[in-house]
C-alpha cells in the first residue's frame, strides 16, 4: 500500500505574518499581533485523496499550516521554515512516506512551499516529492530555478495525474513521459504540457476523511462576512470547476481550463443532505463560477432553502444572473450576504481594461434589490491594472458613490502569474517589487498612469470614504445594519479609530450612550498617529487635540 503526505503552505508571506500591515486583518496571540490566515477547508487535496482511495490502496498523512498556525497561541521561531521543520519533526520524523506532495493555492504561499520542498526532501529522501496547485502550475519556471528540490510538478487538477503516477511502476521514469508532470529536464526539451480533467465531477467521491473538519471551525474568511451563519458549523463544497471567462487579472483557467464541468444537480443535492445530517449549517459554495448554468443554479439554491440551510458564496457570484428571481430565492436559502465581483466602476476599464462582460446599471439594480430583500451586499473593488488611468479612477470612486452597498473591499489589482495582467506588465517592466508572493494589499505595478505608491494610497484611502465617511447605511439611517459592519471592523482591527467613530455615531443614533461613549474613547486612544491623523484631517472628522475628541454630535467626549 502506498503511503503519501499531503501538505499545504501557510496562505501568508511569513513577513506578514510576523509584521501585519496596518490596512490588514490581524489575530492576536498573547500581547502581540500577528497576520490573519485563511482556513477554508482545502477541497483540492480532499479531492485527490478521495478519487485515488477510490481506485486504489493507499494511505494518506495530511498538515495544514494554516490551521496548525492557527492552533497555536504563541510564535517563538525566526522563520517560517524553523517552524516548519519543528512541526514536521515531532509528527514525522522516522516516519517514510513513497510520495510527498505539497499544495499551494495562493501565491503568497510560494516561498513557504519552497521551503517546505527543501525540508521534505531532506526529511524524506526516500520519498518522490511532487507539488501541485495553481501556484506551482503557474510557477513551475520560478520554482525549478529556486530550488532542485522538487522531482515533478503535476500541470493543472492533480486527480488523474496524481492517480497515474502512483499506479506507475517506476514513478520517476512515468513523470519523464507523461505531459500532465513538468520536469526539470523537460523544461530543456518541450513546453508541451497538458491537462488531464474528470469530466463528470460525480466520479469524486464525496469524502472528507482526509482533514478533521473540527480544525477548520476557526475561519477568519466567514467571521469577516456580516450575517454569514452566526454560531451554525460551515462546510465547504465546489459543485464545479472552470469559468469561461477571459478576465486580465485571473489564472484560474491555467488549472482548471476554461470549459465548465460539473456535479449532477442529484448528485450535489445528495451531499448537501449528507451535511445537513451531519448537523451543518452553512453550505460554503467554493464554485469559481457556480452561476454557469443559471437553471442549475437555482435548483442548488432553492434545495438549499428548501430544507432549512444557509448557503454561501465567498468567491462572489455573476452579478448578470442575479436576477431578482434568483436573488429572492438566495434569500429563501439563508443567504443574508452576497459578495459582489463589480471590480470597476468604470465603463472602458471594465470592457477595455479588465474585459469583464458587466453592465454598470446591473450593479445599481443587483445593489437595490438585495437592499429590498434584505441581502447585505459586499463589493469587490480592484484598483492599478495596466491600462487604467487616475481618472478612472476617480470614475470609479464617483460611481460607487452611487450604489447603496453596504460594504466595499477596495484591492490591490495583483499580477498573478498565469494571467494576462501578468503578462502584460512583464512585457512593459511594470514590476516595481517583488511578483511571486505579492497580494491584494500590496502595489507593486507601476505604469505611466500611476506609481505602485499612488495605488497603495487611493485603495485604502477609497475604503475609508465609501465604507465610513460616505457608509451607504448611515446615509439612509439604517444605524444598527452600519454599527454591525463597523463592529465587524473593530472584531478584526481593534485599534481603528475612524471605526470606533462611525460606530460611536450609530450607537448615538440607536439611543445607547453608553456604547457611544466607549467608541468616542477608543477614537480619541487610536486616532493620535500620524498615519490616522491624515484622514481625520482630510475628512473634517473631531479633531483630537491631545485633551478631547472635539465636538461630535452635540457632545463633548474627554479623552481618559
Amino acid at each position: 500500500m502506498k503511503k503519501i503526505l499531503l501538505i499545504v503552505p501557510p496562505n501568508i508571506r511569513f513577513e506578514d505574518y510576523i509584521k501585519p500591515a496596518s490596512n490588514t486583518k490581524v489575530t492576536t496571540k498573547g500581547e502581540k499581533s500577528f497576520g490573519s490566515l485563511i482556513t477554508d477547508m482545502p477541497l483540492g487535496v480532499i479531492s485527490l485523496s478521495a478519487y485515488l482511495k477510490k481506485h486504489i490502496e493507499c494511505q494518506f498523512e495530511f498538515i495544514d499550516f494554516n490551521v496548525e498556525l492557527n492552533k497555536i497561541d504563541h510564535f517563538p521561531f525566526e522563520t517560517f521554515a524553523d517552524y516548519f521543520s519543528s512541526i514536521l519533526n515531532k509528527r514525522y520524523a522516522g516516519t517514510e512516506f513513497d510520495f510527498v506532495g505539497i499544495s499551494a493555492l495562493f501565491s503568497t504561499a510560494y516561498r513557504s512551499l519552497i521551503d517546505l520542498g527543501e525540508i521534505s526532501a531532506q526529511m524524506f529522501p526516500n520519498a518522490m516529492l511532487i507539488a501541485g496547485g495553481n501556484v506551482p502550475t503557474v510557477s513551475y519556471k520560478e520554482i525549478f530555478k529556486d530550488t532542485d528540490c522538487f522531482d515533478a510538478i503535476c500541470h493543472g487538477e492533480g486527480d488523474i495525474p496524481l492517480l497515474n503516477l502512483v499506479k506507475a511502476d517506476n514513478p520517476y521514469d512515468f513523470v519523464l513521459t507523461d505531459n500532465s508532470w513538468i520536469t526539470k529536464h523537460k523544461l530543456m526539451t518541450t513546453l508541451h504540457f497538458e491537462h488531464k480533467f474528470i469530466d463528470d465531477l460525480d466520479e469524486i467521491p464525496f469524502d472528507y476523511s482526509l482533514i478533521d473538519v473540527d480544525d477548520y471551525e476557526i475561519n477568519p474568511t466567514i467571521k469577516s462576512y456580516v450575517g454569514v451563519g452566526e454560531g451554525k458549523l460551515s462546510y465547504n463544497i465546489m459543485t464545479s470547476r472552470g469559468c469561461p471567462f477571459k478576465c486580465v487579472f485571473c489564472a484560474s483557467h491555467a488549472t482548471h481550463g476554461r470549459d465548465m464541468r460539473y456535479e449532477s444537480v442529484e448528485r450535489v443535492k445528495e451531499n448537501i443532505l449528507k451535511l445537513k445530517e451531519m448537523g451543518v449549517g452553512v453550505i460554503t459554495f467554493e464554485d469559481d463560477h457556480f452561476m454557469g448554468s443559471k437553471s442549475r443554479a437555482y435548483e442548488i439554491v432553492k434545495y438549499v432553502g428548501d430544507i432549512g440551510l444557509t448557503a454561501f458564496f465567498p468567491n462572489s457570484l455573476a452579478l448578470y444572473a442575479l436576477s431578482r428571481e434568483m436573488l429572492q430565492a438566495l434569500k429563501n436559502a439563508g443567504v443574508n450576504s452576497l459578495i459582489l465581483a463589480v471590480e470597476s466602476g468604470s465603463d472602458r476599464v471594465l470592457k477595455k481594461v479588465m474585459k469583464k462582460p458587466l453592465k454598470l446599471d446591473i450593479v445599481r439594480r443587483v445593489a437595490k434589490d438585495c437592499r429590498e430583500i434584505g441581502i447585505y451586499t459586499d463589493c469587490n473593488i480592484l484598483f492599478g491594472l495596466p491600462g487604467e488611468t487616475k481618472e478612472d479612477i476617480a470614475e470609479t470612486r464617483a460611481f460607487l458613490k452611487t450604489v447603496d452597498a453596504n460594504w466595499f473591499r477596495i484591492n490591490v489589482a495583483t499580477p498573478i502569474i498565469g494571467s494576462e495582467m501578468y503578462d502584460v506588465c512583464e512585457e512593459n517592466d511594470y514590476f516595481q517589487g517583488e511578483v511571486v508572493e505579492s497580494n491584494y494589499k500590496r502595489a507593486i505595478v507601476g505604469t505611466k498612469d500611476f506609481t505602485p505608491e499612488f495605488i497603495q494610497e487611493v485603495t485604502y484611502d477609497t475604503n475609508i470614504e465609501l465604507n465610513f465617511v460616505h457608509n451607504a447605511d448611515v446615509k439612509l439611517g439604517h444605524y444598527d445594519t452600519a454599527l454591525a459592519s463597523f463592529e465587524n471592523v473593530i472584531k478584526v482591527k481593534p485599534d481603528h479609530p475612524i471605526a470606533h467613530h462611525y460606530a460611536a455615531i450609530c450607537a448615538e443614533n440607536l439611543q445607547d450612550k453608553e456604547k457611544a461613549n466607549y467608541h468616542y474613547e477608543l477614537y480619541y486612544k487610536y486616532g493620535q498617529s500620524d498615519f490616522w491623523q491624515k484622514f481625520i484631517n482630510k475628512y473634517n472628522l473631531p479633531k483630537i487635540d491631545g485633551e478631547n475628541v472635539g465636538t461630535g454630535f452635540g457632545r463633548t467626549v474627554t479623552g481618559g
